[in-house]
């Protein structure tokens, strides 16, 4: 559970990503008792957050969860660059939410060809379509099953990797600008 500046370097060791800020409706609380859930997720992977430092009482849960002090980090001040390398490296973008507005990060992992797992709540389905591994975010086991199902198929990766890139051709900006006319004119 450490607190890493920019210049921190995508890590060798497979990792889940995490991106945007920790507020309670973010249920990152949710997403890591779903990772130290797992003897699996434990053993093979890391847990990288993109954002803010670790809160003492984010660091106490994180303890208190069993992981080491190496197994968790909060990398902060990173620039567009940083934060595309860190999502083309993940093995899976965990968006574990409780509600979104929108729900940008999916789509930009999805930009990045990182498989997408999340929330099925609010406009998050309608974002990410069927390009991401659902599960409940009030259900600790089934996030932790959704985050298995995925890193640990090679093949399920790939194939979330190719829905993802044909999703986000439905958000291209000339789209958004020509519903944006069409909202406009009505």
């Amino acid at each position: 559970f450490q607190n890493v500046v920019s210049d921190f370097d995508v890590p060798n060791k497979p990792y889940l990503l995490y991106v945007g800020s920790r507020n309670k409706y973010k249920n990152f609380n949710g997403f890591i008792k779903a990772v130290a859930s797992s003897s699996l997720l434990m053993e093979n992977f890391d847990v990288i957050t993109i954002g803010a430092r670790f809160s003492t009482t984010e660091k106490n849960l994180i303890s208190s969860l069993g992981f080491t002090f190496d197994q968790v980090k909060a990398i902060y001040n990173v620039t567009d660059f940083q934060l595309a390398q860190f999502y083309s490296h993940a093995s899976a973008f965990v968006y574990p939410s409780l509600y979104e507005g929108f729900g940008l990060s999916p789509l930009e992992a999805m930009s990045f060809g990182c498989p997408v797992v999340c929330s099925n709540t609010s406009s998050i389905p309608e974002v990410v379509g069927n390009a991401g591994v659902y599960f409940n975010p009030h259900d600790i086991e089934e996030m932790r099953n959704a985050i298995e199902r995925v890193v640990f198929s090679e093949d399920l990766k790939k194939q979330f990797v190719t829905l993802g890139y044909e999703n986000i051709k439905k958000f291209s900006p000339n789209k958004c600008a020509s519903k944006t006319l069409e909202v406009y004119s009505r």
